[in-house]
């Protein structure tokens, strides 16, 4: 194997964060003193609850979740021809995606891409710290770094 055709980047994702978890629990936590403080009628208090519980099972449940992210081969542009292990509702599926913004957080990078195939379209995927190893988390922000200036 040369050095040319390996990957620079080849990130394994946990699906589950504590990060993520706390955050949640936090906004609901702030939600929930604001509507306490409120004073509503009983049956306000019950639809603000459905209402509430349905985005958050919207949130949980419809976006594709990443499993792995796969930056292209050295001797490809650093933005395109990225391999993206997505768990959508029909299963697992690689998408092949070109990397458009990294924008990097203390506790999280957030990595928006524009999805080629199987369909076109815009797709963001959040990386919490606790989702990748440290080695990983070093390689993620080196790129927000590169891609700060290199990308459009």
């Amino acid at each position: 194997m040369t050095l040319q055709n390996t990957t620079r980047i080849d990130v394994a994702i946990k699906p589950k964060s504590r990060l993520r978890l706390v955050m949640y629990i936090s906004l609901s936590g702030i939600t929930i003193g604001l509507g306490w403080l409120a004073s509503l009628a009983l049956w306000q208090y019950i639809t603000v609850l459905i209402i509430s519980m349905a985005v958050i099972g919207y949130l949980l449940l419809s976006r594709p979740i990443p499993l792995h992210l796969s930056q292209p081969t050295l001797n490809q542009r650093i933005d395109h021809q990225w391999q993206l292990l997505v768990h959508t509702g029909r299963g697992d599926e690689l998408w092949l995606a070109n990397l458009c913004k990294v924008h990097r957080y203390q506790w999280a990078l957030i990595i928006v891409f524009d999805v080629v195939e199987p369909y076109q379209k815009p797709f963001s995927v959040t990386i919490f710290r606790d989702q990748v190893n440290d080695e990983q988390w070093v390689k993620l922000n080196i790129l927000a770094n590169v891609s700060a200036s290199k990308l459009r």
